[in-house]
């Protein structure tokens, strides 16, 4: 693909383009009213050889009509997320702080014919684990980050692969806040773009105690540290506000007392 994996594609017949995106090599090529997608996937960071549009590949073929233009949108995970600190964390009671952590992107294909977009397909830019958080009843299939809750924006690793998310955690409760897992609600935020770098919204998590789950605010707008920055990805499902939610694994809970 171009330069910049963000964007609209050259229109008219494209016999092969492609691009490496974070761990995802993307393949592309169009033939009159019809789009065709290939991917694949790395283990690690090292790139995949780009081998142009090689036989062996699995294509997707998507008809749309002659004159439809397809653009890549940046997109947030399809399922919460789990982040882990490198080491427990404990907020004393009336005591809040500030934390980060990278977002992996999807890559979204979007169909375009006049004003009306058709998402065609949704390709994550790594492979991520699932995982379990909550009880079995209640609880939620999620994807677990690799890389752990900061509290300063510069020990993120960014690139066109990731968004920076904020998360500032205020312990409303009498007790100790002291967790080893926090479960982000990303479907609930926007994406936004400022000097080539891609940010969230930021969320507040307001702990009340241990049996009650948290009360989440997401800010409308891009976090102040972004400054001007403009949308590029709405939410998968806009937040109400006063969502109330469960965001803590306790220590005590994982240890079973």
């Amino acid at each position: 693909m171009d330069e910049s994996i963000w964007g609209e594609l050259p229109p008219g017949p494209i016999s092969c383009l492609t691009r490496q995106v974070g761990r995802c090599r993307l393949w592309a090529r169009s033939s009159r009213d019809e789009w065709e997608i290939a991917y694949r996937h790395s283990p690690s960071d090292e790139a995949i050889p780009d081998e142009g549009c090689a036989d062996d590949l699995t294509w997707s073929r998507y008809v749309t009509v002659a004159d439809d233009r397809l653009k890549t949108v940046p997109a947030l995970p399809d399922r919460r997320v789990i982040v882990r600190p490198a080491a427990p964390i404990v907020i004393l009671p009336g005591r809040w702080g500030r934390f980060f952590f990278r977002v992996p992107l999807w890559v979204r294909f979007v169909s375009q014919s006049g004003h009306r977009q058709t998402t065609m397909e949704e390709i994550p830019t790594r492979r991520l684990a699932s995982t379990w958080f909550g009880g079995l009843a209640t609880g939620e299939l999620c994807y677990a980050i690799e890389a752990p809750l900061q509290r300063e924006l510069e020990q993120l690793e960014l690139s066109e692969a990731f968004a920076a998310c904020e998360v500032t955690v205020r312990n409303g409760s009498r007790e100790r806040l002291r967790f080893e897992r926090i479960c982000v609600h990303v479907e609930h935020m926007r994406l936004y773009q400022a000097d080539g770098r891609l940010w969230t919204n930021e969320v507040r998590v307001a702990f009340r105690g241990t049996d009650q789950i948290s009360q989440l605010t997401f800010e409308q707008g891009p976090p102040e540290r972004a400054g001007q920055a403009d949308p590029v990805c709405e939410p998968r499902f806009p937040a109400e506000s006063g969502i109330i939610k469960r965001s803590f694994a306790l220590i005590r809970e994982i240890a079973g007392m």
